[in-house]
């Protein structure tokens, strides 16, 4: 989305257009996966995953940030966040294209890519939970980390899957090169069909989805609050 962002405004133009959404996803093809609707004046909101800008219909002001309604003082900003956060259908998620790391009567499933940082940060969360079964869906992405798939089956194909996983994201311990059969084609376009599109991604039993490296204590509270429904 950052990418997105500085192409905005590096090069946003000031003649208007009659057709708003067509042009948008001429001029920038990244906004093709985005939700696009009309905001406020003559503002639209452009939202992907869990990104958030603003732009007018003659394309000369973009804004980046937290808009809030003055009248009810609420964020329109969050309030988009919310109403476009990924939900999916747990029956699409399969524990045989996962690579189950710990074991506990409760379950969350987390879209990882071995070279993100932020995953590797989140996996020494993970460590930290307790009575939870994990369930790693490797989602390489790699325009951002080219040797991301290869390590994921490399991963996915060793003996140990879990101990090659953590060894790896826990301590940069390289996995043995192996060829095998392996979900990541599966696990890309669950993840496109529900619109998760950064690592990492935790999914919990009620398909409901946490972006981004959030520590133990957050997954504890969201778990929690699950069992009491």
């Amino acid at each position: 989305m950052r990418a997105l962002l500085f192409a905005l405004i590096l090069t946003c133009c000031t003649q208007a257009r009659a057709d708003f959404l067509q042009d948008l996803h001429t001029k920038y093809p990244q906004t093709k996966d985005a939700v696009v609707k009309k905001a406020f004046g003559d503002f639209y909101s452009v939202v992907r995953g869990n990104e958030v800008i603003y732009i007018n219909e003659d394309f000369s002001v973009l804004i980046n940030g937290d808009v809030v309604d003055l009248k009810s003082g609420r964020s329109l900003t969050n309030s988009l966040r919310e109403a476009n956060r990924p939900k999916i259908n747990p029956a699409d998620l399969h524990e045989s294209d996962a690579i189950q790391v710990g074991s506990g009567a409760r379950r969350i499933f987390v879209f990882s890519d071995p070279d993100c940082p932020f995953c590797r940060q989140l996996q020494g969360e993970l460590g930290k939970l307790q009575n939870v079964s994990v369930y790693m869906l490797p989602l390489p992405l790699t325009s951002l980390h080219p040797n991301a798939a290869s390590l994921s089956e490399h991963i996915w194909c060793a003996g140990d899957r879990a101990a090659a996983w953590n060894g790896y994201l826990l301590r940069g311990v390289k996995p043995a090169e192996k060829n095998c059969a392996n979900p990541l084609q599966r696990n890309a376009a669950l993840a496109a069909k529900y619109r998760v599109l950064g690592t990492p991604a935790i999914v919990f039993e009620d398909g409901s989805v946490i972006p981004g490296a959030v520590p133990a204590s957050a997954i504890e509270a969201r778990l929690a609050t699950l069992v009491k429904k």
